[in-house]
């Protein structure tokens, strides 16, 4: 398990709920609907963003054209905090991949909710540093071929419902509908490419699709041939 450590769920507020009510009272609640767009690559990082449910894609545009998603974010993650804290251009985009509540804080606000709080300080920096390390590793993950990584893509979204070992050994439905056009722009790849790789899982046993919902049936059996050789 320590291989998948970046993908642990980051609960930005866990041990600090005194600083999670000051940061909801200070911020304002966004009810999003699904494909809706938090920001754009440019925009001013004037305000960075805590979700309390749903699923929000950070993605950039890369030179030909296509998007590629770095993180997805969920409930009890954090967001738009490089930003803000360097107070520089947005330099990714965020998308709601499904109806979310987010909660916006503005650069001032959140810059007095810093001072003085060496808790929250930590955590701050803890939760760029990982991120940081995050990225180094996807960079050098890129190397691999669309097979590895959409496998590593697949247990990414199905961590959360992976944690106990013994559910390792039992099918396991992604959380959330996702289409291969997305699949696709996750990993750098086309639709065409991620549709033989789904197809070569099938008939390896190792998923099963219906429509753009992904189970997978044997998930030790993917990480163990596409993961950790």
């Amino acid at each position: 398990m320590q291989n998948f450590w970046h993908l642990e769920k980051e609960n930005f507020f866990a041990g600090l709920e005194n600083e999670k009510r000051q940061f909801l009272t200070l911020s304002r609640r966004q009810e999003l609907e699904k494909n809706k767009t938090v920001f754009i690559e440019g925009d001013a990082g004037i305000s960075c963003f805590y979700i309390e449910s749903g699923l929000i894609r950070i993605f950039s545009e890369v030179p030909s054209g296509k998007e590629s998603t770095l993180f997805l974010r969920q409930s009890g993650e954090i967001f738009g905090l490089a930003e803000v804290m360097n107070r520089t251009p947005r330099v990714v985009s965020a998308q709601a991949l499904c109806r979310s509540i987010i909660h916006t804080i503005e650069q001032p606000d959140f810059e007095r909710l810093l001072e003085g709080n060496f808790s929250l300080v930590r955590r701050v920096i803890s939760i760029l540093g990982r991120r940081l390390r995050y990225m180094g590793k996807r960079l050098s993950s890129q190397n691999g071929d669309v097979a590895h990584r959409l496998a590593f893509l697949l247990i990414t979204l199905a961590y959360e419902n992976l944690k106990k070992t013994s559910n390792w050994e039992v099918p396991c439905l992604l959380p959330h509908t996702i289409s291969q056009n997305q699949l696709a722009d996750m990993i750098s790849s086309t639709q065409p490419t991620i549709s033989l790789a789904l197809h070569e899982f099938r008939t390896s046993g190792l998923i099963a699709v219906s429509g753009r919902r992904i189970m997978l049936l044997k998930p030790m059996a993917l990480i163990l041939k596409f993961i950790e050789d």
